[in-house]
């Protein structure tokens, strides 16, 4: 099965555990304002200067080559779910190749899928943006259902590796969205990584581009929500 393929870092140190070769699929499901790689975005049919069209095989070659300098991969986007049935394949040689592999997601998919990811990946990645349906759609273009309903299921089954909440001050209600997903997370285990990411402005959009980042004080109070919440690995970026 061939699938497009906007990047592949042979190893990196900073996609999950250990260094890992990362695979960018081509193409997202989400519109997101503040997305550092809009050139992602776009959903493909056909390969160009910037998107390969690649087999499962020929990804596979590659982490190989490496596989002696490497714990793992994780196959990252874009959203690497919206190419779905390339996604699996890809699992499916990772796993019969006896490789880790990782998925790094934004969680908007359906029960089915789910159940597949649960299937043939180690772990997931998970982006919670926003508590709140209202602001999601407004941030994404997207509600946040299914999100929130694949972080609990998820949680539930021990597949989650590290959540995320990018902070985006003034616009999302970034206080309440870490008081719920370290609600979530600390019904199932509070040792699981949750990520609390300052928002950056450079290389955003012209809406985002008078909003500035995060103070670290700030940053500092969000981590003792989540504490106060019983989480106990608390990571700021």
């Amino acid at each position: 099965m061939k699938g497009f393929i906007r990047n592949i870092i042979e190893i990196s140190p900073v996609d999950g555990p250990g260094n890992r070769t990362v695979i960018f699929l081509q193409g997202c499901n989400f519109n997101c304002m503040y997305c550092h790689n809009p050139e992602t975005i776009e959903i493909v049919n056909s390969a160009s200067d910037d998107v390969k069209e690649m087999d499962t095989k020929e990804v596979l070659e590659i982490v190989l080559k490496n596989r002696s300098f490497i714990r793992g991969v994780t196959i990252s986007g874009g959203e690497c779910t919206v190419q779905f049935p390339f996604l699996i394949e890809l699992l499916k040689e990772f796993s019969q190749a006896g490789i880790s592999a990782y998925v790094d997601t934004n969680g908007h998919f359906n029960s089915e899928q789910r159940e597949l990811l649960i299937k043939f990946c180690d772990k997931i990645m998970l982006d919670v943006k926003e508590s709140s349906e209202e602001k999601h759609k407004f941030l994404t273009g997207v509600s946040n259902v299914k999100v929130l309903e694949n972080l609990e299921a998820l949680l539930k089954v021990d597949k989650i590796y590290e959540v995320r909440t990018v902070i985006v001050p003034m616009i999302l209600d970034n206080e309440n969205t870490v008081k719920s997903v370290s609600e979530i997370i600390s019904k199932y285990d509070s040792g699981i990584r949750y990520k609390l990411i300052k928002f950056r402005n450079h290389g955003v959009r012209k809406e985002l581009k008078n909003i500035s980042s995060p103070s670290d004080e700030y940053m500092v109070k969000l981590k003792g929500i989540a504490e106060n919440e019983g989480l106990k690995n608390i990571i700021i970026v």
